[in-house]
């Protein structure tokens, strides 16, 4: 062990920072970098056992290079996995926003969207951030982020889910049925969806057993449309359940507007839904807030665009783009 001692030191120390990556991981992202993290901790726990039990000579025989290699590329690869986990971190929570005004029910969000003008209204309630862009048009995009220098554009926010993590972009790994500019696409398979459809000026909300009629429908009028998880639907909770604790987003739809709401803090998902009842909202389809997912902005009256949460994500291929 004395001969080791530093070499011990190392590993034990990689072994708490990957502890610190499982345990970020686990919060916000429950898919293969949790999964590659749990595998680093082993395998960073097992170049601590290495040194403490392997004296310094026997260390040196041809045949253990193959574990110090792989034991020695793995301890530096904590340090990427903690980048990772970071990033997963940072990107749960919203820039510095200063909200345009206070409200406390939907009645008076009505009358914001009723009386705004140009640009995004950022309105605030004690729990939420809900953005009003008083738009002309609403598109699905796939493939090519939305720019920030197309002035034409006033906000932009990830929609469907994704299957997997591609840096290239594929219509078969956007989650559900989808359309953009009439054109209809085949996602990847999932049951218990809803659908958001945006066609001749009128966003609405469906159900489980009306969304996939409802895209088609859409594509065929020349509109688009994404399907994801209900939230609400006319005042009753959807099926989908989740036990995270994190910032969440929907779309929701009130009198044939659209406008988009998120956590003010992390909460859970049920406290969210509470939430949004208690403000009274009947209609909400959720949209994706994934770590790395969530990149999205406004652009307010004045023409500046404001970062709402989260970076530019590889991985990330679609979003709900709102236009003057």
């Amino acid at each position: 062990m004395s001969a080791n001692k530093n070499k011990a030191i190392w590993f034990l120390f990689t072994t708490m920072l990957s502890i610190f990556n499982i345990c970020t991981i686990y919060i916000f992202a429950r898919n293969w970098p949790f999964y590659a993290v749990t595998l680093n901790a082993i395998l960073s726990l097992g170049g601590l056992v290495f040194q403490m039990h392997v004296d310094d000579k026997r260390q040196k025989k041809l045949s253990l290079l193959p574990v110090r290699i792989i034991l020695w590329i793995n301890s530096v690869s904590v340090f990427l996995m903690l980048g990772l986990s970071l990033f997963t971190l940072t990107s749960q929570y919203h820039n510095h926003l200063e909200p345009d005004k206070t409200i406390h029910s939907v009645d008076e969000l009505t009358q914001v969207m009723e009386e705004s003008g140009d640009g995004v209204y950022l309105l605030e309630t004690d729990e939420l951030y809900i953005y009003y862009a008083d738009y002309n048009n609403i598109s699905f995009v796939a493939g090519k982020r939305p720019s920030k220098e197309d002035e034409s554009l006033i906000m932009c926010v990830a929609a469907a889910f994704q299957g997997s993590y591609e840096p290239g972009f594929s219509h078969d790994n956007i989650v559900g049925w989808h359309a953009s500019g009439g054109q209809l696409e085949r996602g990847k398979p999932e049951k218990n969806l809803g659908a958001f459809t945006y066609v001749d000026g009128e966003a609405r909300i469906f159900n489980i057993e009306d969304s996939e009629a409802a895209i088609k429908e859409a594509a065929e009028r020349g509109g688009c449309g994404f399907q994801q998880f209900v939230v609400l639907y006319n005042g009753e909770r959807g099926t989908h359940s989740s036990d995270e604790f994190r910032c969440y987003r929907v779309l929701a739809v009130i009198n044939g507007k659209a406008c988009i709401i998120d956590t003010k803090t992390q909460m859970h998902y049920d406290e969210f839904v509470m939430t949004l009842e208690d403000f009274g909202i009947q209609n909400a389809l959720y949209c994706d807030m994934g770590s790395g997912w969530n990149y999205s902005w406004y652009r307010k009256a004045n023409g500046k665009t404001v970062d709402i949460i989260g970076t530019p994500w590889l991985f990330s291929h679609n979003w709900l783009v709102f236009e003057k």
